[in-house]
This record gives structure tokens, sequence and C-alpha cells, in this order.
């Protein structure tokens, strides 16, 4: 077989030939990785160039109505609007009916007496507005008082609840906070909902339809009521309080109808309905308007005058019941009219009831065994009008049944039953409908049930009639009890029904996915248990101690897909602690912008749960559910209180946030991560996850056909043997994208080299101890068989077992056994629902000392080791693995930084780490020894970090000893230029690019750590650069590269993509700007955007001016602890404008030297901790040689993150120092060049000092009774000595370019203002061109040899999967002769 392919393209064009060329096959490969989607809805219904209507048109020119809406912060201002006189705009959104339940509001640049105090918002649903003062409003809300805002450009936003839905709106001012004199202003107005979904017309131009009479004009008559359009029907017999109307039969079938929607004819308002009553009946036809069953819905009186012609009216009502049919009758006009009825159009507004969410086969438990042979309870849900009779329902005794829907978990919110074909008396008359979420219900009458709903049925009027009972219910189950609790009669021989069908769909789903933005309540949590663990779905543990005693804690999440509309929350117990669990619960949302958990967001209470029932069991979910209409963006989850409550902490496994999704936004709608490949023994069953960014429903397929019940985000199997290992398996977003075809193949262990592997349990937290199931296939090198190691020091208690199933026997066929030893045993949080993901979720973890891991009784060979390393979340370490050797310096080390669980989750594949220099480390979850000889028997690792700071050491997951396995012939792929923070102007071509050396090199690239497909903008995904073809913010993020071949693979560092703007100035975001130019004083301006100065203060706390106007590079500096100084100095900036997600810090310096251990330059206050969550400080400290360096930390999340030089810091002469943050790594240089990055996942904390100490490790002193002030802290001081110049801060992560010209341009005496920008030339989307596929074909010779011609490199494998080689000798063209193997090939560029 040869394989024609475009090696840099994530499509390729298969050629598979045979020996006797006998078949072709041509097929797509799509890449078993998949980009999370990440994309915002606009909240705002009203959008960019929507009609729009100025109360007025007195206006500045540039200042007009359409940049109210315009999605930026211009200003409309309209002068009419001065002295409290009312002005706006009406706005008609393109979007067409919509439902609003809030307001946006942004303040303008100037004049805070213009802002808006009192605003009326109303609705209108005519054919279209003309005007301002013209057409029918409706108020929706009147917002007084609105709080007055200093700050410019501020937002502020405000709920409301609205149910009803408009075309237009009209936004009034009717009050300004001056009031004004001037004029009335606005930046920006945002009109929050989304488009109308509630009930809608269930009748259709050319339904059934029978008029009271034919008394009407031969171009009035019934059909127009219901055609669409604002004809007329015109019935003379409704005059002088006469009724009159029609009969309509939706051809949609059965629905439901709770509203109906009235609009007013061209003339004679005395024609308009004033009365009316609205019938449902469910006969089986309906021949005439005065004939049939007929049952109230409602009766609407006095309905109010029409204000105008063609005027919609929406009037709704309460209503449970479904019909066929329904009779729309006018009981009386407004005139009364003399002459007649008439109404243009009349719609009957409800919905089609939900499907049936039980299938014929679905597990079925009787009420009692007591009914006839042919009429058995499956009846009741075969989906045929059959019949499940039982004698026990008799004398008004209950019976039913239990149902466990196939589908898993659903919410029912209606009942369809159909009567049988005799007895009406035998028929139900009351109904109860109970709930349970038990793991099994053994029989009718057991288990733990909750009421969901108990109702009365009407009498039926007919055989095999259906009726349809609609309820309320908000709460998911796994299984539903059907109660008959009376029947009609009462009957005296039993119950019967023919049909029943539970309504309703799948559960709601986590509308939350892992990366999602979430801020915790504060930064007290343990390293590896912060606040991204509660959103990761995985039982790993969110742990805060600002928990303790009764004190509200929790976290804030935006979800990456929009607004959302919650309805439950599910909640998982952590590993221990009960006292710990959740008590009280209050989930609050908002619309607003949200950066922290109490940045001055308005929130809303959607529910509060008191008295959650403790749980001792853990690792248990909790459900609850609850009534909510209203979406926002964010959501705040607040534990008011604990079970305990716990003196310790509050701490919670997972969080999430549950809707329901009745419809997908493809668009929006996409795989996180993607179903692969499951390995399996002959008759196991294998099982396939995959990944959603959102609460999608979803559905699996075999080999093109639905699975039925698969709807969930796993599928497992029937066992898998030879007759069915061909079968493919994929799954479908319903109504979107279709996955990639997955198959399960059969794993012969007898075909592999014989290995022990040991799966370290683990223990303590994050899912753990998770133990493999024997038959689990799972490794880099599969195998089954993995001996569960549950300590974390000691030996083996039970008999290895070998990748056969057989004793593992070593020497003298002596049993292998392994002794042990670690700093403890911890989880990762990998999850357990597949055989690698418990193979890697239980750790043993190590700082060194006595950590290892030691073999014995292992014969001689050269045998194979390989170490699965996935470590802890929110951890960043480095880490060492020895096998330790013969002779003192042959022992063998690799060093790599360890992939922590958050970073291997999103995309789950095995990255090897293989240097030998501790100095080139790359991420990696698994090393790999070959050629391993061992000593005198024994095969011995040990492994550490030197990396401090966290709670635990480095894990390892798993081992894997192959014995006599060869060593791999080609080396593992090698990075030799990793990618660059990259920035490009918003819609041009944008590229990133990374070098690597290796033979067979694979590609493909991730974006925030989850792989991304070609297509769309993004091209070259599977290359070593990646093309965005027109950058936007969607494109915005984190890039890498993983690179595969036979010996493995590796993962680049990350590089961030980003915008910026073609008119970018150094001093944009310039927010703190100390040039220190002063020459007397103690003071030093900001000529920042701040306006907060600094002040210079003595060790004592009070002013000191002698550090002012010394020698600096870029004009005057700040002496701190000079020579001449009597008194140490510091300085102080109060108010620091705090960093969010991207942030820039520069100075200059030149120091002497320091005295003591460290020296803070600069520090958001008093100490960079989780406890102060303070954002960053630039220290120089001394290292082991007693020579200082240059060094920076930040606190994000759980961890403080740090950078230290590994060279000197220069005395007596400037140096430049800057660091920068991006929102995923800290990076630091030193004279304009880079000197380390720091990768961090959670974002900078938000601090709660809010000053800047410059030049010493400071306190804020409060005494009793006095100002509080700064100090000096006497037991630390930490004092740099020497001269600063130049501080710069900016809220924007400045590039490499930058900071070298900032570098540059002070070393020539300009400041941080006069340094260029890097704006890259906008280059046309296309323009950037890819590199060129090799060429290759093959031509049949017709004696069983083929010819290839090919350019580049021609490569072979025995799958098309890999691994490939380059084929021997080749040279093009090649004749591959009939006698040799059959392959795959391809060509590749050199």
């Amino acid at each position: 077989m040869l394989q024609s392919k475009n090696f840099f393209a994530n499509c390729v064009v298969i050629l598979l030939i045979n020996n006797s060329m006998k078949r072709l096959l041509q097929t797509v490969l799509v890449s078993s990785f998949l980009a999370a989607s990440s994309v915002t809805y606009a909240q705002s219904v009203a959008q960019p160039g929507d009609p729009v209507i100025a109360s007025s048109a007195n206006s500045p020119g540039s200042e007009g109505v359409a940049n109210a809406i315009d999605g930026k912060p211009t200003k409309y201002l309209n002068f009419d609007g001065k002295d409290g006189n009312p002005s706006g705009f009406i706005v008609s959104p393109s979007l067409g009916k919509t439902l609003v339940t809030g307001l946006s509001m942004q303040t303008a640049n100037d004049g805070p007496d213009r802002d808006v105090k009192v605003v009326t918002l109303e609705g209108s649903n005519d054919a279209e507005a003309t005007a301002w003062d013209a057409g029918n409003w409706e108020l929706i809300v009147q917002l007084d008082d609105i709080p007055a805002i200093e700050d410019r450009f501020t937002t502020q936003t405000f709920s409301f609840e609205n149910k009803k839905g408009f075309m237009h709106y009209r936004w009034t001012v009717v009050d300004t906070q001056g009031p004004s004199t001037c004029c009335m202003q606005i930046a920006e107005v945002g009109f929050l909902g989304s488009v109308y979904s509630g009930p809608t017309d269930v009748t259709q131009p050319g339904d059934a339809i029978i008029a009271s009479s034919a008394n009407s004009p031969g171009s009035e008559g019934v059909a127009n009521a219901i055609d669409g359009q604002p004809t007329k029907y015109l019935n003379f017999d409704g005059k002088d309080s006469q009724p009159s109307g029609f009969v309509v039969t939706p051809s949609l079938g059965m629905t439901y109808v709770t509203g109906m929607a009235l609009q007013s004819a061209n003339d004679g308002p005395d024609r308009d309905p004033k009365s009316i009553t609205l019938e449902g009946s469910n006969d089986n036809e309906i021949t005439a308007y005065d004939e049939g069953n007929w049952q109230l819905i409602t009766q609407i009186d006095d309905i109010p005058a029409w204000t105008g012609r063609f005027q919609t009216k929406e009037l709704f009502f309460e209503n449970d019941r479904a019909f066929k049919h329904y009779r729309w009758v006018v009981l009386d006009t407004q005139g009364p009219s003399t002459c007649c009825l008439q109404i243009a159009e009349v719609e009957l507004l409800g919905a089609v009831p939900p499907s049936d969410v039980t299938s014929p086969g679905d597990a079925l438990i009787a009420s009692s065994a007591n009914s006839p042979g042919s009429e058995g309870v499956a009846n009741a849900i075969d989906g045929q009008p059959t019949k499940y009779l039982n004698f026990d329902g008799k004398n008004s005794v209950p019976s039913g049944f239990v149902v466990t829907p196939s589908i898993g978990k659903t919410v029912i919110t209606g009942v369809h039953m159909q009567s049988a074909n005799d007895g009406p008396d035998r028929d139900v008359k009351v109904v109860r409908i109970e709930g349970s979420n038990d793991n099994e219900i053994a029989d009718y009458d057991s288990g733990n049930w909750q009421l969901i709903t108990e109702m009365n049925v009407p009498a039926y009027t007919g055989r095999f009639q259906s009726q349809v009972l609609m309820f309320d219910n908000v709460w998911a189950f796994k299984h539903y009890r059907w109660i008959a609790v009376d029947t009609q009669g009462p009957s005296t021989c039993c119950m019967q029904i023919a049909e029943v069908e539970l309504l309703g769909g799948a559960a709601p789903k986590d509308v939350t996915s892992p990366g999602d933005a979430v801020f915790a309540s504060s930064a007290n949590s343990p390293g590896s248990e912060g606040v991204a663990n509660a959103i990761d779905g995985q039982p790993t543990k969110y742990l805060n101690f600002d928990g303790k005693n009764s004190v509200p804690s929790g976290f804030v999440v935006t979800p990456g897909i929009g607004a959302t509309t919650i309805t439950g929350v599910s909640m998982q117990t952590a590993n221990d602690g009960p006292d710990r669990d959740v008590k009280v619960l209050l989930i609050e949302g908002t619309n607003d912008v949200v950066s922290g958990w109490d940045d001055g967001a308005s929130w809303t209470q959607i529910i509060q749960i008191d008295d959650i029932p403790a749980i001792e069991d853990r690792f248990t979910n909790q459900e609850f559910y609850f009534a909510n209409d209203k979406s926002y963006t964010s959501y705040r989850w607040t534990a008011v209180d604990t079970q305990g409550p716990s003196t310790c902490c509050m701490q919670i496994a997972e969080v999430e946030f549950l809707a329901a999704t009745t419809t997908v936004d493809c668009d929006l709608a996409a795989f996180k991560r993607q179903p692969v490949n499951a390995f399996v023994l002959d008759g196991e069953p294998a099982t396939f996850l995959v990944e959603v960014n959102g609460p999608w429903p979803l559905q699996w397929h075999k080999n093109g056909e639905a699975i039925a019940g698969a709807v969930s985000t796993s599928y497992t199997t029937e066992a898998v043997n030879a007759g069915n290992a061909s079968d493919k398996y994929s799954v479908q977003i319903v109504g979107c994208e279709m996955s990639s075809e997955v198959v399960a193949t059969i794993h012969d262990p007898s075909a592999h080299p014989v290995s022990i592997g040991l799966n370290f349990n683990g223990g303590g937290a994050n899912g753990a101890p998770t133990a493999s199931i024997p038959t689990d296939i799972a490794g880099v090198q599969l195998q089954a068989y993995w001996n569960n190691i549950a300590n974390n020091t000691g030996n083996n208690e039970e008999v290895l077992l070998d990748s056969l199933g057989k004793d593992a026997l070593g020497v003298e066929d002596y049993e292998i056994t392994v002794d042990f030893a670690s700093a403890g045993n911890w989880g990762a949080g990998t999850g357990d629902a597949n055989p690698t993901q418990r193979l890697l979720n239980g750790t043993l973890v190590g700082r060194g000392g006595d950590s290892h891991i030691e073999f014995q009784e292992i014969p001689d060979g050269n045998h194979t080791l390989i170490v699965y390393t996935v470590g802890i979340p929110l951890q960043f370490q480095n880490q060492y693995y020895k096998v330790v050797g013969e002779e003192e310096d042959s022992d063998r080390v690799i060093y790599t930084d360890q992939m922590n669980a958050d970073q291997y989750n999103p995309i789950q594949r095995f990255f090897r780490g293989s240097s030998e220099d501790s100095n080139n480390r790359t991420l990696s979850n698994y090393v790999r020894f070959d050629n391993v000889k061992p000593v005198e028997g024994y095969v011995r690792l040990e492994w550490g970090t030197t990396t401090t700071g966290f709670d635990r050491g480095v894990a390892v997951n798993a081992v894997q000893l192959i014995l006599n396995n060869p060593a791999l012939s080609i080396d593992p792929p090698s990075v030799t230029s990793n990618p660059t923070p990259t920035i490009a102007q918003e819609g041009s071509a944008a590229s990133i690019s990374v070098a690597a050396t290796g033979e067979g090199l694979t590609y493909q690239w991730l974006k925030n750590g989850a792989a991304i497909p070609d297509g769309g903008k993004i091209s070259g995904a599977t290359t070593g650069t990646i093309v965005v073809n027109g950058l936007s913010e969607a494109e915005e993020g984190f890039y890498s590269l993983a690179i595969f071949n036979e010996a493995g693979s590796v993962i680049t560092s990350k590089a961030k993509l980003s915008m910026v703007s073609s008119g970018a100035t150094m001093s944009d975001d310039l927010v703190v700007h100390l040039k220190f130019d002063e020459t007397s004083g103690t003071t030093s301006s900001n000529s920042g955007s701040g306006t907060d100065t600094a002040t210079i203060y003595d060790d004592y706390g009070d002013p000191n001016e002698e550090p002012i106007g010394a020698e600096g590079l870029v004009g005057n500096g700040i002496l701190i602890n000079g020579a001449e100084s009597e008194t140490y100095a510091f300085g102080v900036l109060d108010n620091y404008p705090k960093i969010n997600d991207n942030g820039t810090v520069s100075l200059w310096l030149n120091t002497p030297g320091i005295d003591g251990e460290s020296a803070v330059v600069v520090r958001n206050g008093s100490a960079v901790s989780i406890v102060t969550e303070n954002q960053f400080q630039i220290t120089i400290t001394n290292n082991l040689d007693g020579e200082p360096v240059l060094g920076c930390a930040i606190s994000a999340g759980p961890n403080v993150m740090n950078i230290v030089d590994t060279e000197a810091l220069a005395l007596d002469e400037w140096v430049h120092v800057a660091l920068t943050v991006d929102g995923g790594q800290l990076r630091l240089y030193k004279n304009g060049k880079l000197i380390g990055v720091a990768d961090y996942l959670d974002r900078i904390n938000g601090s709660t000092e809010d000053w800047l100490a410059i030049g010493a490790n400071l306190t804020l002193v409060q005494e009793e009774g006095e100002d509080p002030y700064f100090a000096m802290d006497e037991a630390n001081p930490q004092a740099f000595s020497g001269t600063l110049d130049d501080l710069a801060l900016w809220h924007t992560s400045r590039s490499a370019d930058e900071i070298e010209s900032i570098y540059e341009k002070g070393i020539a005496g300009s400041d941080v203002t006069k340094a260029s920008v890097t704006i890259p030339d906008f280059v046309e989307p296309g323009e950037i061109a890819e590199p060129t596929a090799p060429a290759l074909s093959i031509v049949n010779n017709g004696d069983g040899t083929v010819t290839v011609t090919y350019e580049g490199k021609l490569q072979g494998a025995a799958t098309v999967n890999g691994p490939w080689a380059d084929v021997e000798g080749a040279v093009s063209p090649q004749i591959i002769p009939a006698s040799e193997a059959m392959q795959y090939g391809r060509a590749v560029n050199e």
C-alpha cells in the first residue's frame, strides 16, 4: 500500500494499493483533535446598523443617535434632553421579535450631570415604527433614581421581569442626573435579551377551519383569520353581541395553547372583539362549528379597546391541556357593533408537546402481575394502541408502573395518555407521577421517590382518544412511577390504559467548560486545590480556607458559550471532611462584564438553597433544580455556610450549572475533544468519550445508524470480537457536526514483549484512589493486567502479574517484586472514565531524597522503563527521573517540566521528555529509558524536583518495565525553535512557526491546550507553521505545537497570538509613569493615565526629601539608601491601578549591591502571596555564590510563580528590568533580553492592598486612634540600595521587541513613551503561503509491481497512522516489487 499525502494539511488523500492492485481507497482523514470554541453571544438584541429613530435631530453632527448602539464608546447627545425634558430613541432589532429583560447603559466621556437618572423602556409590535411619537407602545419598565457615577465610560446593568416579546423598543430618558441644563448623553445602550422563543402560532395558512356561519363578504371569509396577512375576517352574525367565530384544526397535530395574538382590522373599531372564549377538543374529527365535545380553556372579558388599526394585542393565560381542535368565539364586540365582528388576524400561541422520553423495551416494573396474559405492563409504552390492564386497580385502589428511560436522566413536563378500546369506567381519573434518582429501582414499592405532579384527568369522550396534560417541573430523574390513583367509575373491574407517554427531554447539562473564566472569592487555597478545579470536569477539589466559621466563600464563572438560562446545579462532595461540604448555597447571575469576585458588578439572586442534606459518602453528586427564565453571562456561586460549620474551610469537588438545550447554535457548538480509537481484549466492551463546549444534545452512531438511548458524553459498546471489530462509531452534536469515526481494536498481549505495569492508585483528593481494571489496555506501549499499588511506600502486597496475566517471574523463576518509597500519594485529576484516565489519576509524589521505585529479581537483558508523570492540578514544577547505574557516574537522568492535569486533560495525549540537559527541559507526561540493564537483579528509579513553593512534589502515576524490548531506532522529536508571542492587526493574516528536528515528524497545533483543525480562517494546523487568515478576537489565545514521530512526541512552549491597533502608541494603557524627574519635594508625579502621585518616605514613615533629584539615566532619579542618606528611604504609590489579565512593569536600576539576602525593588503591597493575593514583585536576591540576581514573582490563583535570573546582576551600572503577564505566561527581561518564562493557568490575582512599595518591604501600620501610615518592616526591611528611574506600568503586555526598544531608548536618554510600538504590516488574508505538498504518483506496471514517483523523501508504514520511517535507499522513481510486504507510503518535504 502506498499513500499520497499532503504532509502539511489536515485532510489527506490516501491511495491504498496492494500487490495485485485490487482496490483503490480514497478517503479523508480527520485529526483526532478538535479545538475548543469560546464564542460569546452578543447580549444586546440591538446591533450596529439596526433601524433607529431619535426623539429629535437636535444633536451634534458626530454625536447622533446611531452612536447609541454602535458597540463602541462613542456618544449620543441630544440637546432637547436638557432641563428634565424627555429624549431618547426607538430601535427596531433586525433579529425580529425579541425578549428584553435588561438594560446596560454606559456613561459618556464627560458631563456626569448629563447622565441618565430616570429611564423608561417601552415595546411595540406594530408592523413598523415610523416616528418617535407615533405607534402603539406598552410600558416594560421604568427605572427611577439610577445611581450617579463619576467615572466615565462605566457600564451599569439593570435586570427586570418581562415575558413579552416586541418588535420595537422606545428608550426614553425622563430625567438626567443634574438635571443638566445642556442635554442628555449616553455612550452606549444595550438591550439585554434574546430572540423571542416563547409561544408561537400553532396554526398555519391552509389549516382546516370552519366559520360560525357563512355570513361574510366574499373577500372577507374565515380563511383570512389565519392567513398570516393583515386581511380581514368579517362575520355579520357577530352583530348586537351575538357570538361568532371559528373552529380550527392545526395541521401540527395536538398542541397546547397558552396565549393568543389578535390584530385589529383596517376600520370599524366598534367591531373589534371585547369578550372571547377559547375551547379545545380531542374528538377525532370536528365537522361543524356547533358539534363535538369541547372543554373551556379560557374566557377573557373586557379586552381594552385597540388604540390603532392593524394593532396587535397579545393575551396570555394558564393552560395545562393539549388539544387537536380549537374553537375561538367572540361573545361581544367593543361597540357593541350593530354591523358585525371583524378581525385581521388570530394567532393561537402555544407549542407542540415535547416528545416521549420512553421507548419500547425500556425497563418496566408493574405495580403487580395481576394482568391478563396479553395485556401486561409492556403494552403501556409499546407505541401501539394495545392495552395495559391491572385488576388490582379496581375500587379506587392505586395501580401503575415504574419505567426507567434508556436515554438516561430526563426532565418531563407532560404526560400523554390514550384511552383503551372499551370500559370507560376503567379510564384514569386521577394520575400521580413521581421521580427517583436512585441508582437502581428493584421493585415497584421500593426506592426514594419525589412527587412531580398529581392531576385530575377529564373523562374521555371516545375510545383510543388521547389527552395531553402539561405541568411545571424542572427536576431531572432517572426513573418514573406512574400511578393511577383512581379510575373514572370508579371501576369495580380494573384500571386500564392503551398508552402512556412521558413528555419531556434530556436532563439539563453543564454550561461551563474547563478553561472558562473563573474567579475565586479569595486565593487562600492550597496550591493544587485552586478554584479552577471547581469546573474542570474531574473530581478534583476547590478548597478555600476563608470559608471557615460560616464565612461565605465561592467563585464567579463566565461560561465561554455566552448567555445561558440555568435551572439547576449539581455539586460533588470532595474526598474528605464532610463538615466542609456546602450547607447553604446562593447562586446569582449578572450580565455585567466581570473581572473578579466582588468587582462592582450588579448581581441578581437566582436561588438560595438552605439546609442542603449532609452526605457522609465522598465523591457523591447532589442535584437541585429551580425555576428560572432569565439568561445571564456570569454566575456567582456562594457557599453561605458549611455543614459543620467547619473551622477549617469550604471545599467542593465539582460544580455544574445546569441548563436545558432544545436547539443548538451550530456556529457555536463544537467538540472540545473528539472520540479516539479504543483497544480491548477479545470479548471485552470498549468505551468511547467525547467532550463538547456546551450543554448540547448528543447522539452516538454505529456504522452510520443512530444508537437508541446513546445520548451522553460516553458510549460503551457490546463485547468486541472478531465479528464486530470492524464496526465504526461516531457521535453527533444533534443537528450539527458529526465527529470522526473511531473503532475498537482487539489487543493481543502475546504479540508484544512481556511487561510488568504498576499503577499507583494514589489517594487524598482529585478522584483518587483510582485502580485499573484487569482488562484495561493502556500505556505508551499498550498492555493489560496492570498491577494496582495502593500504598505510598512499601512493597507489592500481592504477586505481580505480567502483561499476559501470568505471575511475573524473574531470575531463576523467582517472583519479581517491587520496593518503593515516596513523599506521599495524591490524585492527579485525570478522571476514571477510560483505561488511560484510570492509569494516570493516582500519583506517588516525590520531592527528592529517598523517592524511589525498585524492581527486584529482574533477569539480565536490555529492558525498557517507561515512567508516567501527569502532575497535580495547578502545580508547575520541574522534575528529574534517574535510572541508577552500576557505577557512580553511570546513572541516566532525564529532565522535564511536569505536565499537570490541567494541561493534560484538554488533549489527553502522551508527550515524552527526553532531555539530558537540566537547562533545556520540555513539557512532558512520560519519560522512557531504553537499554536498561539490571544491576544485580535490580532496576531502580529515583525522582524529584528542585522547584519549591508548591504544596506537593512531582508525580509518578505508573511505571512499565518491558522485558527484552528493542530500543527505538530513532530519536524523539527535538524542538530547535519554540513559538514566540505574535501580534497582528485586526483582520490581518498572522502566522506562528516552530522548528524541530527528527525523523518522520507529524504536527498538530493546539490553542489554549486543545487541538485545532484546519478550516475557516485556520490553515497549516498540521504543519510547522500555523496561519490565521483574518485575525479577530476569536482567534486570540495561546498556541503551542505537538510534534510526533515513532519515538514519541513533544510539545513546545506556548505563545500568545493577539491583536494590536494600527494606531497604537507606547502611551496606550500606560497607567503609571513615575519619571522621578523632580528636583525637590517628597512626591513624584505620575504622567500615566492614573492620577495618584508617589510619595517618598523615610523608614519612620515621615516624608523624606533627600532621595529626590538624584542623577538618573533618563533625567533625574531617586536615590534609595544612597551613600549620602542618613536614613533609609522608600516610595509608595497609593491607589495602584491593578493589573487585570495583561500587564507590564518596566524600570531602570543602578545598585552597588544589597544589604542582607534580598531587596524589594518594586512590589504591590506588603507581600506577594496567596493570602494577600497581591499581584507582582521585582526583587534582588543573593544566589548560592553570594552574587545578586534579579527575580520576579506574581500570585496567580492559589500559587506564586517565580522567575530567578541565572546570571549575576551587574553592579554600579544602569540595568533595565521588565516583567510582563498576558493571562498565561510571566516573562522577565534584563537589558532588553528575555531571561525567563513561567507558565500559569489561573489569572493573576486581584490584590488586597492597592498600593505599590518602591525600594523596601513595607507594611501599613494602624495604631489605635491614629491615621494609618506606611513603615519599613523592621524585622525584614529588604531595603534596596541605589538609584531607580523611569518606573512604568501598563495594562497591556508589551512585546519582546517593545521591551528591547524601551531599553535602547533608555540608554539613549529617552523615557518609555519614546519607545517604538510593534505594529506589524497588515497582511491580506491568503498572502502567507502555506508549505507546498510534495508530489507523489503511483503506476501499476501490470506485472505485480508498482512504480512510485515522488518529490522529497519517501516514507513507509505498516498502518495509515504510522509509525513512519524513511524507505532505505529509495530513489524516485522507486519500483516496489510484488514480493514486498503490503505497506502505506507517503512523500514528505525534506
